[in-house]
């Protein structure tokens, strides 16, 4: 019974210093204490729960931008680059079992039919 009555009698003192803060006077005013350390409010909560979404809308708006990007060094760039050198090397490989010609050949033979270069085979 003592200590039920010590418990009310903090409760009370906590209450009282919110209310002597200027916080609010209803009742859960007073959500956690922190030893040693001033009570937290619910005003306390309401700014940080603005803070956090804040942050996180911040954070959607940077994805959104970054995936808006269309040139450079983007993910999908590169794995879209990623794709098509596997493709040319397959296409390469596969045109030299059928033709005897290995890569290097191919692109001076590419390059000499287009009349870029004289490469001569």
């Amino acid at each position: 019974r003592a200590t039920a009555a010590a418990t009310a009698t903090t409760t009370r003192a906590m209450r009282a210093s919110v209310v002597s803060r200027g916080g609010a006077a209803r009742r859960g005013a007073v959500v956690v204490s922190r030893a040693g350390k001033a009570p937290t409010t619910v005003e306390y909560q309401r700014q940080q729960a603005k803070m956090m979404v804040k942050y996180f809308k911040d954070k959607q708006y940077e994805e959104a931008v970054e995936d808006a990007q269309v040139f450079g060094f983007t993910p999908k760039n590169e794995i879209n680059n990623g794709r098509w050198t596997m493709f040319g090397l397959l296409v390469g490989m596969l045109t030299e079992i059928a033709t005897g010609v290995d890569f290097p050949d191919q692109i001076n033979l590419t390059l000499s039919v287009l009349g870029i270069t004289d490469f001569e085979p």
